[in-house]
């Protein structure tokens, strides 16, 4: 019983007969009937995400309610696949006929739920005030609404703010307008003002934002600001990566649902991870790469599959399929600078067998029906009923559950007019907007608040924006650098903008002073000049030579006619397409792979075993995994590409250096493998 911070007897939401024993421990919640056959469930601390407190929509309803929002795994019954769903308990309090009672009470378990999320240090006789609780958070978002498919603006509305809400973090919105917005908004925003910055996108917004950051006179600064990752695009790369790392799923259609649940778990506790970055320095120009630099097949693969963005990921294999029936081969010299010690090939396949060993054993795992009791009996999750307990959830469009009654039905006592939101720190009025409640204080209702999404402006999830009107637009800037809502009152203000999914004239640009039109068609991300003054900022790369001069002694160079040469920093180069298993965040070093002379079958196989992360496995001639602290590539063929993230860059000679742990990224520490 030390263990225990909190215990009481309470009911659960809607049943009011069975009275529950309800403990909390620093690991999980804990709760069972205290008469009758015990069934003790648990929700792990680990699945949540948030807690609120809630009251009655009835006059006549004294009781209080604080509600738990956790994401727990179960295995999908045809595929078996592991995945997270959603599961909203909803525990009632009424000890007295006295509602203040009772929610000082409900009170008490918010807090302490909330201390334990943030990482405070509590225990049973902690006082819990609402003064042990941090700040709440704020992010800035960036949504480039033509990557992939163009569904970013769709994907963070329906299936991103909900999730937000309910860990209580509150965000700024900017829709970007035409290629380099971002790395221009990066360069000059205000970033102690924020907890981090979401790319909603694929790589090539990332790739923006850290160049961004890295064009900066205090980049050592700016450049820790941790960068969040929801997949809006068609590569992904680096959040498949580090869901991978996390062994959260990562190539299914919940991809989204996982990525959001890694970005809210670490924002609310605080954490951040280390993310080595690449310098890489061309004749003309110096940048910086966080997934891979490429030249020949891959690259080839990227650029040419363009034109079939609309088909999503499926772009990348019908990429492939062309290429592989007209296979190039690029003369050329490669030198490096190995890590002493590793053997990367060995390291790779070593890595992939553990990963294989691990993923064998989950799906050996029994598929759980319910939330597991003390003594490992299980009961059905239908038996919860957890659509009942959604009802207390903040009702954004595309967060509601599939069997509740939609908002337009007419329901006499609706799952969506039960409850109302009641907890201190967050405008009231504003929340209730959120549960289809009509207000009188100029917060918008839910309908004009979904108004406001469409339209791209900012909406009242910034729960600390007590002074939100709906004429108000945001930016991640401000002229006096608060970096707080912006009024707009011109005659193209955002009130004003056009309806849809068209969200550029709802952004406030004009303390930025970025001229440029919005495109007309998706991004092609362009490099920051590389004439400006900016481009001497950044670490210095101490292992490189310049360009054109001899190299130093330790350095091996393989001269031939290369098919593939890949500088990997991340395990993913794509959706599905696992190229170095071993690489971690922070490894502090790349795996340069390379091919040379291969034929088409060679290469077809190359292409399989990475599609199934086994390229360890791969050991036909002319092929290598070096782990290296540095390269240089000098082609000699007049015509090729190069691509950094997934970007085209100057052709030509180019070398390249780890510097490590110079960005951060929000997810938790990975387990060791």
């Amino acid at each position: 019983m030390s263990d225990v911070i909190l215990q009481d007897d309470l009911t659960v939401f809607p049943h009011s007969k069975t009275v529950y024993r309800v403990q909390l421990t620093r690991e999980h919640i804990q709760y069972g009937p205290t008469q009758g056959k015990p069934r003790e469930r648990r929700i792990l601390l680990s699945d949540v995400v948030g807690c609120h407190c809630l009251r009655g929509r009835h006059v006549s309803d004294s009781a209080a309610y604080f509600c738990i929002y956790a994401y727990p795994f179960r295995k999908k019954v045809i595929s078996g696949d592991w995945t997270r769903h959603r599961v909203c308990t909803t525990f009632r309090v009424k000890k007295t006929d006295d509602h203040d009672e009772n929610h000082a009470q409900a009170e008490q378990w918010r807090i302490a739920v909330k201390c334990l999320l943030v990482g405070q240090s509590i225990g049973p006789q902690t006082a819990l005030e609402a003064q042990l609780l941090p700040p709440s958070p704020r992010l800035l978002v960036l949504i480039n609404p033509f990557g992939g498919q163009g569904k970013a603006q769709q994907i963070f509305r329906e299936r991103v703010v909900a999730m937000l809400g309910e860990s209580d973090i509150g965000f700024n919105m900017v829709v970007t307008e035409r290629p380099g917005h971002a790395h221009d908004l990066m360069r000059d925003l205000e970033v102690s003002e924020w907890s981090g910055v979401v790319v909603v996108s694929g790589d090539g917004l990332i790739y923006e934002v850290i160049n961004g950051l890295m064009d900066r006179p205090d980049w050592e600064e700016a450049i820790k600001i941790p960068i969040g990752l929801i997949p809006g695009g068609t590569g992904n790369a680096l959040c498949c990566s580090v869901n991978y790392l996390l062994d959260e799923p990562f190539e299914s259609a919940d991809q989204v649902l996982h990525s959001t649940f890694v970005l809210c778990k670490s924002v609310v506790s605080g954490s951040s991870y280390p993310m080595d970055l690449v310098s890489v320095q061309t004749k003309s120009s110096r940048l910086f790469s966080f997934l891979h630099i490429s030249w020949g097949f891959i690259s080839d693969i990227d650029i040419g599959s363009e034109k079939y963005r609309y088909l999503g990921d499926a772009r990348f294999i019908v990429g492939l399929v062309q290429r592989l029936f007209d296979l190039r081969k690029y003369p050329g010299h490669v030198s490096y600078l190995p890590v002493k010690g590793v053997d990367g090939r060995a390291m790779i396949h070593q890595v992939t067998e553990k990963r294989k060993q691990r993923e064998k054993l989950k799906q050996s795992l029994p598929r759980p029906r319910s939330l597991s009791n003390q003594n490992g009996d299980r009961e059905s999750l239908r038996s919860m009923r957890p659509a009942q307990f959604t009802r207390s959830v903040s009702m954004m469009e595309g967060s509601r559950p599939r069997n509740l009654p939609p908002r337009s039905a007419s329901v006499g006592q609706s799952y969506y007019s039960d409850l109302e939101p009641l907890t201190p720190g967050v405008d009231t009025a504003k929340e209730a907007a959120l549960f289809n409640e009509q207000t009188d204080s100029g917060v918008p209702t839910t309908e004009r608040m979904e108004a406001n999404m469409a339209n791209g402006r900012a909406t009242g999830d910034d729960l600390h924006a007590s002074d939100w009107r709906g004429d108000e637009v945001f930016s991640p800037h401000s002229q006096h650098g608060s970096g707080r809502p912006q009024h707009n009152h011109s005659n193209n203000s955002a009130s004003n903008s056009q309806s849809g999914d068209s969200m550029d004239s709802a952004i406030d640009v004009s303390a930025m002073d970025l001229s440029a039109d919005s495109p007309t068609q998706a991004h092609s991300h362009t490099l920051p000049n590389p004439n400006s003054q900016a481009r001497r900022h950044g670490p210095v790369d101490s292992l490189l030579p310049p360009l054109g001069q001899p190299l130093p002694d330790g350095w091996v160079t393989l001269e031939g006619n290369f098919n593939l040469v890949m500088g990997l920093n991340v395990p993913y180069i794509t959706t599905g397409f696992n190229m170095s298993p071993a690489s971690q965040l922070d490894d502090g070093m790349m795996f340069l792979m390379y091919a040379m002379d291969t034929t088409r079958s060679e290469m077809s196989n190359i292409s399989l075993k990475a599609s199934q992360g086994r390229i360890g496995e791969v050991e036909q001639a002319g092929t290598g995994v070096v782990a290296v602290h540095a390269f240089r590539l000098e082609p000699e063929a007049g015509k090729g590409l190069i691509t950094a993230d997934g970007e085209v860059i100057e052709y030509g000679p180019l070398q390249a250096q780890v510097h490590p742990a110079l960005a951060r990224v929000l997810m938790w520490k990975p387990a060791d493998i």
